[in-house]
């Protein structure tokens, strides 16, 4: 499930992408956003995915060694635990995952190789192989193997990450929020779910769609206003020497402060604060943290950033 900071993070893309190729106009440009939004979702499925193509790897291995011209008693009797895992079975099977990759069109194609490369790399680990001779049989044992399996070999796969990346490129900025998705649909698994449980939930609720979208909105609408009242804080900067990044953050954040009166002023300075730091220069927290601080107290004194409920001031 998406955090506000995620949603925070592709309305400044969105707003990057618009200030170079606006020509669209604004409701493209929304539909843009939206889209690059659900495409979170869509990058969640793949992390999925890679787990049923496992699940699928291994039991290909089981029948083509029963197949051998000269199969063992192992090859003929084969310890099927891995391919019984609760977790995979469930999720092989869930009709909602299986819905969504046909509907968003989901598939690895050649890079299923990828997948098949870190299936054979895992047969050597020692984790799987005391997993397999185990005489436990648990859910919790099956829920334990399947988070290693994802952290060591799926999350850490920098070629995986690579495909991800050549297919869009905002997802290597994405991959945190669709794999800690992915992390709570393992963990969250339980006896209590069937093949007709729900995944999980992109966006918690349609406020926080609707906090994106007029944020967005609202920093392209005013944007000549508020580059006005950065500028005049902005002492000693003309516009085009304020670094484009912090510029749109400071944007963001002036309007965020006015328009959201249910978000605390201190978050909001906050979290322009740390993506600064993350998007821009080493100096930019520092900056957009001043400019921020300034406009914020003058605003609160004039009346004009009112928030509702204690303590958001």
């Amino acid at each position: 499930m998406l955090t506000r900071r995620h949603l925070r993070i592709k309305v400044f893309q969105a707003i990057y992408a618009y200030q170079y190729d606006g020509a669209k106009g604004l409701l493209a440009a929304e539909k843009h956003l939206r889209k690059s939004i659900d495409d979170i979702y869509r990058l969640y499925l793949h992390e999925l995915s890679a787990l049923v193509l496992v699940h699928r790897f291994a039991k290909e291995r089981i029948e083509i060694n029963r197949q051998k011209k000269l199969a063992t008693k192992e090859d003929i009797n084969p310890n099927t635990r891995f391919t019984e895992n609760r977790f995979l079975t469930w999720l092989s099977g869930n009709m909602s995952l299986q819905k969504d990759v046909q509907d968003y069109h989901i598939s690895f194609g050649d890079d299923k190789e990828i997948i098949r490369s870190l299936y054979r790399a895992f047969l050597e680990d020692e984790r799987y192989q005391e997993y397999m001779d185990s005489e436990e049989s648990s859910l919790s044992a099956d829920k334990k193997i399947i988070k290693y399996l994802y952290g060591a070999y799926i999350v850490e796969n920098e070629t995986l990450q690579q495909v991800y990346e050549d297919h869009n490129m905002f997802w290597s900025d994405d991959l945190d929020a669709a794999q800690a998705m992915a992390a709570k649909t393992i963990s969250s698994f339980d006896a209590s779910k069937d093949e007709q449980s729900k995944l999980q939930r992109l966006i918690k609720n349609q406020d926080d769609l609707d906090f994106a979208m007029k944020l967005f909105r609202t920093a392209i609408n005013d944007n000549e206003k508020l580059e006005e009242r950065i500028l005049a804080k902005a002492q000693h900067w003309e516009g085009d020497r304020i670094a484009v990044v912090d510029n749109i953050f400071l944007k963001m954040g002036l309007a965020e402060l006015i328009t959201f009166n249910q978000i605390p002023v201190k978050v909001t300075l906050n979290e322009y604060i740390e993506l600064a730091k993350q998007y821009s220069t080493n100096k930019s927290g520092q900056f957009i943290n001043g400019i921020l601080d300034k406009l914020k107290t003058e605003m609160i004194e004039s009346g004009e950033v009112r928030k509702i409920g204690r303590g958001l001031l």
